[in-house]
């Protein structure tokens, strides 16, 4: 699912994600504070070359990990799964 994320880019590039906002069910955005960036690290799927965050948020009164993706030449961001 793609998303639209708000984050810090460092003077040396790197990326860290601050919030996203994303579609829920009832078809209204929905925005998401990220607590904790667990995790991050270049990885390539499919010969995409990406960046991995692994998260800790805050939704709908729950605390939730989930792996977010950063594409690196089309510059979108995605959720690519919820872990818990």
């Amino acid at each position: 699912m793609q998303i639209e994320m708000i984050c810090v880019c460092a003077v040396d590039g790197k990326l860290t994600p601050l919030r996203f906002r994303m579609e829920n069910e009832e078809h209204c955005l929905q925005t998401v504070a990220i607590t904790q960036v667990l995790l991050s690290k270049p990885i390539q799927y499919a010969g995409i070359d990406a960046i991995q965050y692994l998260c800790k948020a805050a939704w709908d009164g729950k605390e939730h990990v989930f792996e977010l993706r950063y594409t690196l030449k089309s510059h979108r961001w995605s959720i690519f799964r919820v872990v818990y």
